[in-house]
């Protein structure tokens, strides 16, 4: 690969404008309401829920442009959660959720059987808003749930990765109804 020469990248600085995911944020304040966390373009990297996110707390990523395409995420739970929760995409812009996340129960405390279910998000389903609790089988979002959203376009925002759920004798029931909605932060 060659290097380019001086004044060679003046068209929109594309070599500059490219997306860093090196970052790394750990969230450590317990908050709730609708502005809970919202996340910049310059927090690409990895994300630390170290704390127990309060009731109604929501993770808002950044409206999804042609420029941060390239753009990642990976938000990983080390704290257990109050109640439910969501990681959310601006309402105001055209880009949805897709993609495939697994949720799986854990337990270590009896021999219970381990079970997960695979929950599939697309385009045409628009939706904006991944929903989390850690203790109810609809959702999941325990500790240990370690998820990838990736800027592929200004209209897709790709989700991968596992759901853990912290209940000890109750099948997973998640569902992609349940899972995702379409409205997302403001």
């Amino acid at each position: 690969m060659t290097i380019p020469l001086y004044g060679q990248n003046k068209d929109g600085d594309a070599l500059g404008a490219l997306s860093k995911n090196v970052g790394y944020k750990e969230i450590t304040t317990i908050t709730a309401g609708h502005a809970s966390h919202t996340l910049s373009e310059e927090e690409g990297g990895i994300i630390f829920v170290n704390c127990a996110m309060a009731s109604g707390a929501v993770i808002q990523l950044p409206l999804a442009t042609i420029h941060n395409i390239g753009l990642q995420y990976r938000i990983v739970f080390g704290g257990t959660m109050a109640a439910a929760m969501t990681i959310d995409l601006k309402n105001a812009g055209s880009a949805v959720y897709a993609g495939v996340v697994r949720v799986r129960r854990i337990t270590l405390a009896d021999a219970v059987a381990i079970n997960s279910i695979s929950v599939v998000t697309k385009v045409s389903d628009g939706e904006k808003s991944l929903e989390l609790d850690e203790n109810n089988e609809t959702f999941g979002g325990a500790i240990g749930t370690d998820l990838l959203f990736s800027y592929v376009s200004p209209d897709v925002v790709f989700v991968s990765g596992e759901i853990t759920l912290n209940l000890v004798s109750t099948a997973v029931d998640a569902a992609q109804s349940t899972s995702f909605t379409a409205t997302g932060w403001s």
